[in-house]
């Protein structure tokens, strides 16, 4: 429903500014053109890069929900295969058919393979938390609260750009907007005047159309920003505070037992 709504505004995009473009120039062909332009920019740039960041958000999104799930759920069991399990009634059909793909292999091999799928750098260091949980068997919230810190944090950062992306576009098409407005209201407020330019100037009409194509090229160079959420891929920092904070709870744990075999 969602991408039929979205292909209904590309396409009532693409009429409006054809019809903008021929009310100024009265060109059914350079009309024409414009029309394929802009539906080739609509339906295979703009909604390529949109589909790509929202896919990209939300597998991000699904990917601190099910690490936040899975660690909460595991301090409760106490059982990474059981946490698996009870995980497996609680995640996205495409997840489901990456688990279900993976139902020969072990669960710690299942939980790693899972990587590939959400490709979040932050899952990375959640599969280091659970090794060394396995390993070592300690207190599972202990050793994850800077990776809950860290992902809650990149929620709320992807909430906020998510917000600020879409006011920054309806910002920029309403402000661009009123450019095609003004050459309407110019159109026919100094009809006489761009009528005898018309006839005097042949390539009246190309003209025009390079300035509808120059707004395309902007609107794209407007959406590689306000579309580009690379930062979250920009997890190494994570990895290393999330890493030094196990190797100090392992030796914490360590040095606990060491004391208890003393005594």
């Amino acid at each position: 429903m969602k991408k039929l709504s979205n292909l209904i505004k590309n396409l009532i995009f693409c009429m409006v500014f054809t019809g903008i473009y021929y009310v100024i120039t009265l060109d059914i062909i350079f009309s024409a053109i414009t029309f394929l332009i802009y539906l080739v920019f609509f339906y295979f740039i703009y909604d390529s890069k949109r589909n790509k960041y929202f896919d990209t958000l939300n597998r991000t999104y699904e990917a601190i929900s099910y690490m936040n799930n899975f660690i909460i759920n595991l301090s409760v069991t106490n059982s990474v295969y059981t946490t698996f399990e009870n995980m497996k009634s609680n995640v996205s059909d495409s997840l489901k058919l990456q688990i279900d793909s993976i139902g020969h292999l072990d669960v710690e091999t299942k939980i790693e393979y899972l990587n590939n799928y959400f490709g979040l750098p932050l899952y990375g260091v959640f599969i280091n938390i659970i090794k060394q949980y396995i390993e070592s068997g300690t207190h599972i919230l202990e050793i994850s609260q800077l990776l809950i810190h860290d992902t809650r944090n990149l929620e709320d950062r992807l909430h906020e750009f998510e917000i600020n992306g879409s006011r920054k576009e309806k910002e920029f098409l309403i402000s661009r907007g009123l450019t095609f407005l003004i050459l309407v209201i110019m159109k026919f407020s100094l009809s006489t005047l761009t009528k005898n330019v018309q006839m005097e100037l042949a390539i009246f009409s190309f003209l025009v159309l390079i300035y509808f194509v120059a707004f395309l090229v902007i609107y794209y160079l407007y959406i590689l920003n306000i579309f580009d959420i690379s930062f979250i891929f920009k997890g190494e920092i994570y990895r290393e505070k999330v890493e030094t904070k196990i190797r100090k709870v392992k030796f914490k744990f360590k040095k606990r037992n060491d004391t208890s075999s003393d005594n």
